[in-house]
């Protein structure tokens, strides 16, 4: 069954003198992004898929940026653009 929802996380650890990220996750989201990532140690599985995992991560694999909040305007083109781009098929 793995990790209830309220149990599940997922935590980046950076060593400056190193330059690496550790990371832990028990997110089964994240363990799969992680998979296509890095080399990862697993911790605990169940029924063969980890449930916990474990890994190490180079400083340029993980990125901080701000969230972007759109104004209804620049939506309303985005959604124009899609449209028209659906259309075009």
């Amino acid at each position: 069954m793995g990790y209830s929802r309220e149990e599940q996380e997922t935590s980046l650890v950076f060593d400056n003198s190193t330059s690496e990220w550790t990371v832990y996750s028990t997110v089964p989201k994240h363990i799969r992004k992680l998979t296509n990532l890095t080399e990862l140690i697993v911790l605990e599985s169940e029924d063969d898929r980890p449930i916990a995992v474990r890994g190490t991560l180079t400083e340029k694999q993980v990125s901080m940026k701000k969230e972007r909040v759109y104004t209804d305007e620049q939506r309303e083109r985005a959604a124009e653009r899609l449209s028209k781009a659906r259309n075009a098929l």
